[in-house]
């Protein structure tokens, strides 16, 4: 009797891990992504609870402020609101994001383990770096996200998706600050919460795959790159050429990718989207004139109310970790 199932074999394995015959016999899905505007699939998300109120009042420093502006005297003060949001607004807008995301038939899967211990785990997009086959780990610079990996490590355990590495030693990245620009290159932003040596190991597990990783020394305003950067179509990204460096652009401009400005009469974060389609982009509502740009430049977009969320420091980018994204190959 022979088996409908076709690795019951002695031969020796030759495709690679990420082979997407071998993800889905074993692993049940294609998990990963190898481009960052492919259709998006499944997405990891956390709807805030009580745990938010345990935040002091500068919330917003914790996702997007760096420590060490703290120390230079004379310097402008942090624009973002100084109050805690109001918990139930907070929630409803979440859920208006998750809904946006499910009619466009993502499926949204939820962060699991004591996520009241984590005052800031709504922005799940810092858990991980997802590459093709998996994703690695983050290692968090600050203490009051530092637990965060270990919810990250349960819940990846319990859906499936292969853990092909995780920053560890003196290392520190975060998934904010990662993307997979196309099957062979990768970028990072280093910053306060991204160091050399965290660069270094994700260098390295990307080598396994041949992948480039190229890095990017971020301004002291910013601790993410997507803050500065977004790619919204396969050819087409969204800049803040004041964030970025002159040969990046350049790069971009040589692998013919389209660049559009991110207008800077909106508030901060308007460059926070999300891609869930190649051209069509979800974009925090009151990026007015950004979504023009966006609209003019024939990419779709739809508008979603974060104003509650983006107190926390972050946007629709910061709160959503895809896992996996359809191959543009």
């Amino acid at each position: 009797m022979t088996s409908d199932f076709p690795y019951l074999s002695r031969k020796l394995v030759k495709e690679t891990f990420h082979d997407s015959m071998l993800l889905e016999a074993i692993w049940n899905h294609k998990w990963g992504m190898d481009n960052p505007v492919g259709k998006i699939h499944k997405v990891l998300m956390h709807c805030p609870g009580r745990e938010v109120v345990k935040l002091h009042e500068q919330t917003g420093q914790i996702e997007s402020g760096p420590l060490l502006l703290n120390q230079i005297k004379g310097r402008l003060s942090n624009s973002r609101s100084p109050s805690l949001p109001d918990l139930e607004l907070l929630q409803s807008q979440h859920k208006g994001l998750q809904a946006a995301l499910e009619k466009e038939g993502v499926e949204i899967i939820n962060l699991q383990g004591q996520t009241e211990r984590w005052p800031d785990c709504m922005y799940t997009r810092d858990l991980g770096m997802v590459i093709p086959g998996g994703v690695i780990l983050s290692r968090f610079a600050l203490y009051i996200r530092y637990g965060e990996t270990r919810l990250a490590a349960e819940t990846f355990s319990q859906i499936g998706i292969p853990v092909l590495g995780m920053v560890q030693g003196n290392g520190f990245a975060e998934g904010g600050s990662f993307i997979m620009l196309d099957e062979r290159t990768a970028v990072i932003g280093r910053s306060e919460r991204v160091n050399p040596q965290g660069i270094e190991q994700v260098k390295q597990i990307l080598a396994f795959q041949d992948i480039e990783l190229i890095c990017i020394d971020l301004p002291a305003s910013i601790i993410h790159l997507d803050e500065a950067f977004l790619m919204v179509d396969q050819h087409k990204a969204l800049v803040n050429t004041a964030l970025l460096p002159f040969w990046f652009l350049d790069e971009l401009h040589k692998r013919s990718i389209e660049m559009l400005h991110v207008d800077l009469r909106d508030p901060t974060l308007a460059i926070n989207a999300l891609a869930v389609s190649p051209g069509k982009v979800l974009c925090s509502s009151d990026a007015v004139y950004t979504m023009d740009v966006l609209s003019h430049n024939g990419v779709e977009v739809i508008s979603v109310d974060i104003s509650e969320i983006k107190k926390m420091g972050g946007g629709i980018h910061c709160c959503t970790l895809p896992l996996i994204r359809e191959s543009l190959l």
